[in-house]
């Protein structure tokens, strides 16, 4: 395969996850509680609008801090962020997994559905205080990887839905 024809292989791939992220993030808008408000939002502004900290896709132009010569297109990294009840979500359109093998290898799967919940005062452990900053080590360590594969169903979708509610319902 020549590399033109491979650049639009991948080009359209990444179109299609991007389509599929646009596709559950409008689903989860579509879900409201019996009084007609939003149930997933990361803040409740009072109006109908998915309000969100981050574009939900890589930088274009990664450069690892300057450490890159040649900046790498992280855009095909694609998430979710939202909020149920005051808890931050993470759904990512990749799980990450780490190998249960003595090697411990860290995985990327993409294209399988993983989730981090936060919770509204999570802690750090180190000072007692609050720490809403997600880090690295955090992402593989508490995302959960589920069974769910791109693309996914309404029925996929409305499952997804309950298993995050039903998460902080328990």
């Amino acid at each position: 395969m020549n590399k033109e024809d491979f650049l639009k292989i991948k080009e359209a791939y990444k179109s299609a996850r991007l389509e599929e992220k646009n596709r559950i993030k409008d689903f989860l808008l579509s879900k409201r509680d019996s009084d007609g408000n939003l149930i997933f939002l990361k803040e409740k502004d009072g109006t109908n609008t998915f309000v969100r900290a981050g574009r939900g896709y890589g930088k274009k132009d990664y450069s690892s801090g300057g450490t890159l010569s040649r900046p790498y297109d992280l855009s095909n990294h694609m998430w979710i962020d939202l909020s149920y009840k005051g808890n931050d979500i993470l759904i990512s359109l990749q799980s990450f997994d780490i190998d249960p093998n003595n090697e411990k290898n860290l995985h990327v799967l993409y294209d399988r559905i993983g989730i981090i919940f936060g919770k509204n005062e999570e802690s750090d452990n180190k000072d007692g205080k609050p720490d809403n900053e997600l880090k690295v080590s955090d992402a593989f360590l508490k995302m959960e990887t589920t069974n769910w594969e791109l693309p996914l169903s309404e029925v996929e979708m409305e499952e997804m839905v309950d298993y995050i509610i039903s998460h902080y319902e328990k």
